[in-house]
């Protein structure tokens, strides 16, 4: 077969780091024939490697008859936009998580696919990385047991107090600017939204969170903590911190309770390479294995190709991001009102 020729939409951090050398490993399957940004030079430099062309409107992209489909790595409040005009010309959609801003803009987001005829996915890519799919085999084995109890932690760096360039969480960045971002909760607690459900295998039905600023400065939530009782008598916890020194390694851990077992899943406590600067110690390479990193977009876009060849469902059905959403926006209402959200009578449902 003639590889799937794609267009990818938006050209910073996510794209850059993930889901460009994703393509750039699937050679063969996949090819990028166009990259677009705002910003020209992010869209030249994206392109580039590929020998593709590069555009400033997303546009002109979804103009082009040799675009099978698109990759969206834009912010979530351009999603809903994005997907529709995608469908609209006929091209399958992979977009980046969160799904939306609202459950109303994801459930437009599902009706257009289905009213084109396209595949739409959000990239959910902690589904697709190895050792959390090894978890979810183990829950289905029965290894456990019943699951009980599941905690998710996640740790990540601010970036210095000196820096003024745009960087995230910053002001002058958009996860950092309250018109554009709720903070943590969506910009990275969404992983947790969703891997919570997955592994309690239930539905949630009431929430409880708490969140904080912590940096001078910054004008949204960088920590979240979050409480989630299940239908089937589970319940999970989460905790998000993008407020530790600079330099701090990033770091993922997870356990899984059963009434048989437990599981454990966690980030190495020792990196290979660490530097001493005037301005600290840092880990680089604990960004390079962070779970995003890694192979888990480059399964997340094979399998998606896959199963549209093959005239399958798509591995991650949209509706499994939109629960993921409904959740994680419930939880930022209760942080923000200091009360439980009670998701069975409706709650989170913005």
């Amino acid at each position: 077969m003639e590889p799937v020729r794609i267009g990818i939409i938006g050209c910073g951090s996510i794209a850059q780091s993930a889901h460009l050398p994703a393509i750039a490993r699937l050679p063969g399957i996949v090819r990028l024939v166009a990259a677009a940004d705002l910003n020209e030079e992010a869209a030249r430099k994206a392109a580039a490697p590929f020998g593709a062309d590069w555009y400033t409107d997303y546009r002109q992209i979804l103009a082009r008859a040799d675009v099978d489909m698109v990759v969206l790595c834009t912010p979530e409040f351009a999603h809903r936009e994005q997907v529709e005009a995608a469908a609209a010309a006929g091209k399958h959609i992979l977009s980046e998580k969160p799904m939306a801003k609202t459950v109303a803009e994801a459930d437009a987001m599902i009706e257009a696919a289905r009213r084109a005829g396209v595949r739409l996915m959000i990239g959910h890519s902690r589904r697709f990385t190895g050792r959390y799919q090894e978890v979810r085999r183990a829950i289905d084995a029965g290894d456990i047991g019943e699951v009980r109890v599941v905690r998710e932690n996640e740790r990540r760096s601010r970036p210095p107090l000196d820096r003024t360039s745009s960087t995230y969480w910053n002001p002058q960045h958009w996860t950092g600017d309250p018109r554009f971002s709720v903070g943590a909760i969506l910009t990275n607690g969404i992983h947790e939204a969703d891997l919570l459900r997955w592994f309690a295998g239930a539905e949630p039905v009431r929430v409880f969170a708490e969140h904080k600023i912590t940096r001078p400065g910054n004008q949204v939530p960088d920590f979240i903590t979050f409480t989630v009782n299940f239908a089937n008598g589970a319940v999970a916890s989460a905790e998000v911190s993008n407020c530790l020194p600079p330099g701090y390694p990033s770091y993922h851990q997870l356990e899984v309770h059963g009434t048989r077992g437990a599981l454990r899943s966690k980030d190495h406590d020792q990196q290979a390479l660490a530097r001493f600067r005037d301005e600290g110690e840092d880990h680089p390479d604990s960004y390079r294995l962070l779970l995003h990193v890694q192979d888990a977009y480059v399964s997340e876009l094979s399998q998606f190709v896959d199963a549209w060849r093959r005239d399958q469902p798509v591995p991650l059905p949209a509706e499994e991001a939109r629960a993921a959403l409904r959740l994680a926006l419930a939880a930022d209402e209760s942080a923000r009102t200091g009360r439980p959200v009670d998701l069975a009578q409706g709650g989170g449902a913005r």
